[in-house]
């Protein structure tokens, strides 16, 4: 029997353990990024480079290895692309009307209003002019400014005056490709991100992940714990039920998706449903460490038509946490912080910043210099573990 062939899209740090995954169900990932020294590339079984917006090369790709299925794992900039190379060449995979909602937070308030989804009120503002006063009059601050189209908390902040929104909304304009910005409501309560699969119709909760932020104005994620302590088996059935209803909305299948709510009130209310799995190697590291489901194969083998293995086999603690440092400072040397990956309860870390750069202010995702992923027995535990392990790699940080 010919062996299958995946072609996943990315090779980046976020897409090595899809790459291993793929290769450890027995088929051939077939991996392409544009660069021509992604650190994925060396567990790929064939790669290619091409664009990430290059539709012809990715097709000549597809047909010349004459791959089976696509995947990728937390990457958004992909899937337009994945979703007309699927309906041209057959594989499973989303409707690009349906990816097109997935990304477009817009379009997918619309399903959520048209399906009774609970989610925050909105007014969506094409042009800076015509934000004014009067036009947020039926609203009340504190509100959250978004773009319609961006991801990674690019753009996005609590305001609590107009004058606060006048600050920062050319920043987020800017980050928005079709020039759309959301204005909404704020949804006061604990925020949890809701990782579920979807095959052939039928939507199974996976974990409820913990949230943890920056301090406002910015609203940039700095931890994740799963799985969320602090939930009722009634607010879960809640949460269960709104989440897949929201899910059906879109109209998602076959795919692993991450979505946010947060618990108002009144119950809970959702943010928004991604399309892919969670970023921040919430899908990838946490949800293996607690409960024992590799969403990783699981995303192959829904890119096969294969019903994907979702059975939990552990209860355990995970957390993923990102170092905070004091910005403006310009890094001369960093330590060896690569020691604590030997250390009892290390998953995983990462520096995502060099020798000579200044440490930016967390604004967005992208801006967090390093993070450590722990697992435990317990909540307190891996919040004790991180902060250790954190503190061992601050500590390697030198200033000029």
């Amino acid at each position: 029997m010919t062996q299958k062939k995946v072609l996943i899209f990315g090779a980046g740090i976020n897409q090595i353990t899809l790459i291993k995954a793929c290769n450890e169900l027995g088929y051939q990932s077939v991996v392409i990024d544009p660069n021509t020294k992604a650190p994925g590339k060396q567990y790929a079984n064939t790669f290619e480079v091409a664009g990430a917006q290059d539709y012809e090369k990715t097709k000549e790709i597809a047909l010349t290895y004459q791959v089976d299925g696509i995947a990728t794992s937390q990457m958004e900039n992909p899937l337009r692309l994945m979703a007309r190379l699927a309906e041209e060449l057959g594989f499973i995979f989303n409707k690009p009307d349906i990816i097109e909602t997935g990304l477009n937070k817009y379009l997918m308030k619309k399903k959520f209003i048209e399906n009774k989804i609970p989610c925050a009120r909105f007014k969506l503002f094409k042009n800076r002019k015509t934000i004014t006063v009067e036009s947020l009059k039926d609203f009340e601050y504190p509100l959250i400014i978004k773009p319609v189209d961006a991801h990674s908390s690019r753009g996005v902040y609590r305001v609590e005056t107009f004058k606060e929104i006048i600050e920062h909304i050319d920043e987020t304009f800017s980050y928005s490709k079709t020039g759309n910005v959301l204005i909404e409501e704020f949804i006061e309560g604990p925020e949890y991100s809701i990782e579920a699969v979807t095959f052939k119709g039928k939507t199974t909760i996976v974990q409820y992940t913990e949230k943890i932020i920056t301090p406002f104005p910015n609203v940039v994620e700095l931890g994740h714990i799963q799985p969320a302590a602090d939930l009722s088996e009634t607010q879960k059935k809640r949460i269960d039920e709104v989440v897949i209803k929201a899910i059906n909305s879109i109209g998602l299948d076959n795919t692993v998706t991450h979505t946010e709510v947060k618990y108002s009130k009144s119950g809970p209310v959702i943010i928004e449903v991604g399309p892919r799995m969670g970023g921040d190697f919430i899908s990838s590291y946490l949800v293996l460490h607690s409960c024992g489901v590799n969403l990783d194969k699981v995303t192959i083998c829904l890119s096969l038509g294969l019903e994907p293995d979702i059975k939990p086999r552990i209860e355990k603690f995970s957390f993923i946490q990102y170092l905070k440092l004091k910005p403006g400072k310009k890094i001369k040397r960093i330590g060896n912080w690569k020691k604590i990956l030997k250390m009892p309860g290390v998953v995983f870390a990462h520096v995502q910043v060099e020798e000579g750069d200044i440490i930016p202010k967390i604004t967005d995702s992208a801006k967090r210099p390093a993070l450590v992923i722990v697992e435990g027995d317990s909540r307190p535990q891996v919040i004790n573990l991180s902060e250790k392990y954190l503190n061992i790699m601050k500590d390697g940080f030198e200033y000029f």
